[in-house]
């Protein structure tokens, strides 16, 4: 009894010698059928398509009838110009601004809400005069030369006696002593600001 391969089932090395070359005449097929001819390698890529073409979908398309691609040439130019790059920023033309008018300003006059007038002439301020106070003293006699006089003064329960430029209880100085009468000055005060006492006479 044979086996599909030809072979009696009791030779198994026959029958790998049998599978061996049946293999290696596969490859050898394969490599002839892949191997560039003369006359298609130098064939044109339109030669190739139609070899393609010619062969039928049960073919098998080898590399000889690829097109060969031209590295050297350089790329080719785009029908048409190109209006704007788009790698690149474009800055936008500055509008011109439009003038705007000037307004003119509404005089003001009277009527108008806004008119004052003449402004007042204010017056003169008048200096405040100043009352010096009350002296709580009264002149008892005058005594002592003539060049250097004393007065005597009495308040409160006492006798004070006092030349020009003394001060008594620290607010009253007296000023001038005359034949019948004292000026007394305040201290904080102008020294022309005076109160004047008499003194009676002998």
């Amino acid at each position: 009894m044979l086996t599909p391969s030809g072979a009696a089932p009791g030779k198994p090395k026959s029958r790998m010698r049998l599978l061996l070359i049946g293999l290696l005449a596969a490859v050898v097929f394969a490599a002839l059928s892949f191997w560039p001819s003369s006359d298609t390698a130098g064939s044109s890529p339109g030669a190739a398509a139609r070899s393609i073409a010619g062969r039928g979908a049960g073919g098998v398309a080898g590399p000889e009838i690829v097109p060969v691609l031209n590295l050297g040439a350089g790329r080719g130019a785009m029908r048409g110009e190109v209006g704007r790059n788009v790698f690149r920023f474009y800055d936008a033309p500055t509008p011109t601004p439009t003038p705007l008018p000037t307004p003119r300003p509404t005089p003001i006059g009277p009527g108008s809400p806004l008119f004052v007038g003449p402004m007042p002439i204010p017056p003169t301020p008048t200096p405040t005069p100043i009352v010096p106070p009350a002296i709580p003293f009264k002149a008892i006699g005058r005594f002592g030369p003539r060049e250097r006089p004393i007065v005597t003064l009495e308040g409160g329960g006492r006798l004070i006696n006092a030349r020009e430029g003394d001060v008594v209880d620290g607010r009253f100085v007296v000023f001038r002593i005359n034949r019948e009468s004292v000026d007394i000055s305040f201290t904080g005060l102008p020294p022309d600001i005076t109160r004047r006492i008499p003194i009676p006479l002998p």
